[in-house]
């Protein structure tokens, strides 16, 4: 794996995110989270997502943003061992050049969402259905939508997580850092179209976002330009209208990234602190866990757990099936992507280390997003997206298939994972 390159916060309102109080590692997602021949003119795009797409024979995809594309991998099933190969005649959507911001999330395995800010062209809200049989990915009605909200999203040298969609993926929620607040938007249950119903209001300035378990909490976290957390807030989330209520901030929680688990009684977490040169603090090599407030949805801490690595982590993921967390850092020493880290979470929030973690054997992951059955977790390093096996019974990963390249350099490419539908 390349090293990671500590770069500058990007943002589309530079000097205005300069002046917040210290304003991800990773989707769907760059954020990632599921719920990652065309041509273009000057700040037009000509979308395609009609052709026959895909193999049919896809088990998970990954769906990614390089170089003004959105491009598509499979995990394909042809062979008695899955291999990871590009969408077969995916057509890529062409989006608007200069390229500033943007991320990904997926809704009921259905659509794809993308916020979308350029020089080129005012900034944007895409969305393309997917075909559950090939992949393809085709425009939704009106596609793309005027979306100021995606030139307030924040990014910095971890990759962040300013959209997402909830459990039922009937909503999407999108960080505004800018205008320190959070977009709310139903998304139609038959054609995909978002509609803007809310804009709430933060206390902090919002770069990543993750609910709970159950759906019942959004978590706001505020980062740092170097991906180090700074402070919290939660909202609980009405269920029906999807609008956001509460507020209440948590200053002493500094983590980075939060992932919930399917029961909806923890929260686990990174602060993001790798002691890299650049860091404002010394390395902090623990995974946090806390337990949720099922009223307010605040969090108290249950147990700080030291990786085996060594390494400060920078993101986590959470497996479907609540019995597992994976966490992704940087090595001090080197500035390299660290070796995968796995534990076992136990019902009251204990982590232990999986067997043979630190998995040194396998790529070094950057960050990951699970498929819906938990079986795959991928992950991205270096400008490539590989996928590690996960066994659903033990945790324990293997890695039966090579990343592959989605675009040149060490450059963070918001990314999102769904299985088909």
């Amino acid at each position: 794996m390349k090293m990671r390159v500590r770069a500058s916060v990007m943002l589309i309102v530079a000097m205005a995110m300069m002046g917040l109080a210290s304003c991800d590692h990773y989707n769907c997602s760059t954020g990632a989270s599921f719920g990652s021949g065309c041509t273009s003119s000057g700040g037009g795009i000509s979308q395609g997502g009609t052709g026959t797409g895909g193999s049919g024979n896809a088990v998970a995809l990954a769906y990614y943003v390089s170089n003004n594309e959105v491009g598509s991998l499979e995990l394909n099933s042809a062979n008695s061992t899955n291999t990871l190969i590009s969408t077969p005649n995916f057509v890529l959507p062409i989006l608007p050049s200069g390229y500033t911001n943007s991320a990904l999330t997926i809704a009921r395995q259905q659509f794809l969402y993308m916020p979308y800010a350029s020089t080129s062209a005012a900034p944007s809200l895409y969305a393309w259905s997917i075909d559950g049989t090939t992949g393809a990915l085709t425009a939704v009605a009106g596609s793309p939508f005027a979306a100021a909200y995606a030139a307030g999203m924040a990014s910095a040298s971890q990759p962040t997580t300013p959209i997402i969609a909830n459990s039922t993926g009937t909503f999407l929620y999108v960080a505004d850092a800018v205008d320190n607040q959070i977009d709310v938007l139903q998304v139609s249950s038959s054609s995909g179209v978002p509609t803007l119903l809310f804009q709430t209001s933060t206390m902090i300035p919002p770069w990543n976002l993750a609910t709970d378990g159950l759906g019942k909490f959004l978590y706001v976290t505020e980062g740092s330009a170097s991906g180090e957390g700074v402070q919290m807030e939660v909202f609980s989330i009405n269920g029906t209208t999807g609008a956001l209520s509460g507020g209440t901030t948590m200053p002493t929680l500094n983590m980075w990234q939060v992932q919930g688990e399917i029961t909806g009684q923890f929260m686990i977490g990174v602060d993001g602190l790798t002691g890299l040169t650049g860091d404002s603090k010394p390395a902090d090599p623990n995974v946090y866990v806390f337990s949720i407030n099922g009223t307010s949805g605040v969090l108290t801490q249950v147990g700080k757990f030291a990786t085996a690595s060594g390494n400060g982590p920078t993101g986590v993921a959470v497996s479907p099936n609540g019995q597992f967390v994976y966490d992704f850092s940087l090595t001090k020493s080197t500035g390299f992507d660290g070796p995968l880290d796995g534990f076992t979470l136990a019902g009251n929030g204990t982590l232990t280390p999986l067997a043979g973690s630190p998995f040194a054997a396998l790529s070094a992951p950057e960050g990951g997003f699970f498929d819906q059955s938990g079986a795959y977790l991928f992950f991205h390093g270096s400008s490539a997206i590989g996928v590690f096996n996960i066994d659903t019974t033990t945790g324990l990963p293997t890695e039966p298939t090579q990343p592959l390249g989605v675009g040149s350099g060490a450059v963070i490419y918001p990314w999102a994972v769904t299985d088909p539908l």
